[in-house]
C-alpha cells in the first residue's frame, strides 16, 4: 500500500488509511507530496472539472472559452499552491488538528471556498478562469454560470484570470466595490474592516463602480464607473466615497524593449520607457531638444529606471493619477 501510495496509484480509502498511519505517528510526509490543504484544494478544482463535463449545461456555453493571454499581477505578488492529482471526491476531507485548511461549502447550486490557510488557494471556475484566493478571504461562486453575467462574490483579497466571453462579462462584487471584467488579469483587495477597497489591473481592461447597494443607501446616487487599463488601480474610500484612479505602486513591462542607449535623445529614452510600462509620461519636448545620455536599463522597477535617469541629468519626477510628470529645465551645450 504505501508503494503505491508513494506512486500515487492508491484508492481513496487506501490514500486516507495512510495519511492517518503517518498522522497518528507524527510521522513527515514524504518529500514532494502535497500537504492536506493543498490535497482540498486539487480535490476540488478536479471535481469541479469532472461536473462542469459531465453536467448539462446551457446552449449558450457550449462554446469553449478563450482564455486571453495575461500574466497575473495586481498589486499582490501571488503564488499559488501546489495541487494533487489524485481521485476527486466532493468535499476535500478535514485536515489534522495541527493544519488550517482550505474550507468549501456548497448550497443551492452554489459554492464558498474560504482559505484558512497561510498560502493562496487555487480555485477553477467552471468557465475555466482561475482565482488564487488570499489567506484569510473568502470567495462564493457558482458551480455553473447562467444568465447574462458571471457573477462572483469576494470578502477579501484575489488575483482572477478570466476567460475571456465578451457575451457573458465576469462582474465581482464586493461589500465596497463592483467590477465588470472585459477580458483580463486582475487584483481585487476588499478586507471587511479596511479604510480603503482597491482593483489593479495587469492587462486588458476592468471597468469599476462603487457598489450601488452599499454606496446609494449613503448618497442618494450610484457612481459613475471608471475604467482601467493595464498597470492602472482604482482605489476606493468609504468614508469619502470616491473612486480614485493612479499607477500601481510596481507597474509591470507590458512591451519589452531595448533599453540599451549611447548619446541617444532623452526624449528617445522617456517614449521607450512609455511603450514598455504603457504608463504616460508627460514633458516638455522643446526642453529636452538638446538632452542625449548614455543608459543601459536592466531589471530595475520603472521608479528606479526613472530615478536614474533624473540623477544623470538634473532632473526630478513625479506620480499624478494615472500619469508620471518628468520635469527637466534641459541642457546646456558645451
Amino acid at each position: 500500500m504505501l508503494k503505491r501510495y508513494l506512486h500515487d496509484d492508491c484508492t481513496e480509502g487506501e490514500a486516507w488509511t495512510v495519511d492517518q498511519w503517518y498522522e497518528a505517528r507524527d510521522m513527515p510526509r514524504p518529500a514532494g507530496l502535497p500537504t492536506p490543504a493543498e490535497e482540498a484544494v486539487a480535490k476540488e478544482k478536479m471535481w469541479q472539472q469532472v461536473q462542469y463535463r459531465i453536467e448539462p449545461r446551457p446552449t449558450r456555453w457550449h462554446t469553449p472559452a478563450l482564455r486571453w493571454a495575461a500574466a497575473a499581477v495586481v498589486t499582490l505578488g501571488l503564488g499559488v499552491a501546489g495541487l494533487a492529482t489524485r481521485q476527486p471526491t466532493a468535499s476535500p476531507r478535514p485536515a489534522s488538528g495541527r493544519e488550517a485548511a482550505v474550507q468549501v461549502r456548497t448550497a443551492r447550486g452554489w459554492v464558498t471556498c474560504t482559505n484558512a490557510t497561510r498560502r493562496p488557494a487555487q480555485v477553477l471556475l467552471a468557465d475555466g478562469s482561475t482565482v488564487a484566493l488570499q489567506p484569510g478571504s473568502r470567495l462564493r461562486y457558482p458551480r455553473r454560470f447562467a444568465g447574462p453575467d458571471r457573477w462572483v462574490e469576494l470578502s477579501g483579497e484575489a488575483f482572477f484570470e478570466v476567460a475571456h466571453d465578451a457575451a457573458h462579462p465576469f462582474r465581482v462584487r464586493t461589500a465596497q466595490l463592483e467590477t465588470t471584467v472585459l477580458g483580463t488579469s486582475f487584483t481585487v483587495r476588499a478586507f471587511p474592516g479596511q479604510a480603503e477597497a482597491a482593483v489593479m489591473v495587469r492587462t486588458g481592461r476592468v471597468r469599476v463602480v462603487a457598489n450601488a447597494v452599499a454606496d446609494a443607501q449613503k448618497t442618494g446616487r450610484a457612481h459613475a464607473g471608471i475604467l482601467l487599463l493595464p498597470n492602472q488601480q482604482v482605489v476606493y474610500s468609504p468614508a469619502v466615497r470616491e473612486l480614485r484612479r493612479e499607477l500601481v505602486a510596481q507597474p509591470a513591462v507590458l512591451q519589452p524593449q531595448a533599453l540599451t542607449f549611447t548619446e541617444r535623445p532623452v526624449t528617445e529614452v522617456l517614449a521607450s520607457l512609455q511603450t514598455a510600462y504603457g504608463v504616460p509620461i508627460l514633458y516638455d519636448g522643446a526642453a529636452l531638444a538638446s538632452c542625449t545620455v548614455s543608459l543601459a536599463f536592466g531589471q530595475e522597477s520603472l521608479d528606479d529606471k526613472l530615478s536614474l535617469l533624473c540623477k544623470t541629468l538634473g532632473a526630478t519626477y513625479e506620480r499624478a493619477h494615472e500619469k508620471i510628470i518628468f520635469r527637466s529645465r534641459g541642457c546646456r551645450g558645451e
